[in-house]
């Protein structure tokens, strides 16, 4: 081993100060005197400039990283980036997929089940921010004689939160020239990944498509899944997707939660769908593919982010339908704690447009 000098130690590298800086600005963010105490860090250079914001971190993409995917950014055409929609529903509340106003919009990703407690007495659980937690386990759930906690990642948790908020079904699609957001996840890492996603079958190196990303983010580019490649599983998944309609849903799931070992675990998978839309009539289902393991494997990152979207926007619309004082409460411990959580951020310019 070779020692140096005290006085050429050198500086860390940008991911060590990053990740420093950001801590020091959460800490500091709980005192009495946020703003003065940020700006004080700043100015003494314990933290960086670009972590004294709102806990954000702007998305740095690798070298030409988008482009080696095959992607092309939105640069300057965001204005029509975004849309919502809601399917429609029967007298039962039941949701109709293959109305014509629904596959001639969603080409993509659309969630609409709610789950439901597995006994009982694990109805209407208190939910709520555990800043004590890392990202990934700060969702804490607390039932009778017992707190558990959920993986879910803050970048995850806090955009899903404002899609169940807005009591809309879709959260991407593509249907046309290029990719739509809904509100929620435009301009964050968890909308760039529903467009890995839904494109996956037309990305090269899908299996990697995920590292395009440089910044180090917990559950994304670091975790033991970042490095994680099946080639196999991912030609297999991408052959299936070579259909020209597709949906991936949870259409029909049964989601149903309990906690085991101090983890809440939500039963039930998405899965895909192709469809025959009868030229612009009503659709029907043609194909479905819902091998949970192997898409999976076909990247962890990417699939991963996606399967986790999908069961807790079930618990949190039962929350929101089923515990309504439950999800108020959660939305308040959200907004309170929005300052310090992880979230990454990307400039609509820079968020994924459309598939070369």
């Amino acid at each position: 081993m070779c020692r140096r000098p005290l006085g050429s130690l050198g500086s860390p590298d940008v991911h060590t100060q990053a990740a420093f800086g950001k801590a020091v600005g959460i800490a500091l963010r709980r005192l009495v005197y946020p703003r003065a105490a940020l700006a004080v860090a700043v100015l003494l250079g314990v933290m960086p400039i670009e972590f004294a914001g709102a806990g954000e971190t702007q998305i740095a993409f690798e070298e030409r990283g988008l482009e080696r995917l095959g992607i092309r950014p939105a640069r300057g055409r965001t204005r029509n980036l975004t849309f919502d929609h809601t399917a429609r529903r029967d007298v039962s509340g039941t949701p109709d997929l293959m109305a014509v106003e629904t596959i001639t919009v969603v080409g993509g990703i659309i969630f609409v089940e709610q789950a439901r407690p597995q006994l009982p007495q694990l109805a209407c659980p208190e939910v709520a921010i555990d800043l004590g937690e890392e990202s990934g386990r700060r969702l804490s759930v607390g039932f009778p004689g017992e707190r558990v906690a959920g993986t879910l990642y803050d970048w995850e948790l806090e955009p899903l939160v404002g899609f169940v908020r807005s009591g809309s079904d879709a959260l991407f699609t593509y249907m046309g020239v290029h990719g739509e957001y809904h509100k929620s996840f435009a301009g964050n890492l968890a909308g760039f990944n529903l467009f890995l996603l839904d494109t996956f079958r037309s990305l090269r190196n899908r299996e990697r498509a995920h590292l395009a990303v440089k910044t180090p983010v917990p559950g994304y580019t670091v975790g033991p899944d970042a490095a994680r490649i099946d080639k196999e599983a991912s030609r297999a998944l991408a052959r299936w997707m070579r259909r020209s309609h597709l949906m991936f849903t949870d259409l029909d799931v049964d989601f149903v939660f309990r906690h085991e070992d101090g983890e809440l675990v939500v039963e039930g998978d998405p899965y895909w769908i192709a469809l025959d839309s009868h030229g612009r009539g009503p659709g029907r289902i043609t194909g479905r593919f819902d091998d949970a393991a192997l898409t999976l494997a076909s990247n962890p990152v990417v699939f991963g982010s996606g399967f986790r979207l999908a069961k807790y926007a079930a618990l949190f619309r039962y929350l929101k339908a089923d515990c309504p004082d439950r999800w108020q409460a959660f939305k308040r411990s959200v907004a309170k704690e929005r300052r310090a959580l992880d979230l990454y951020t990307i400039p609509l310019r820079q968020m994924p447009y459309a598939v070369r």
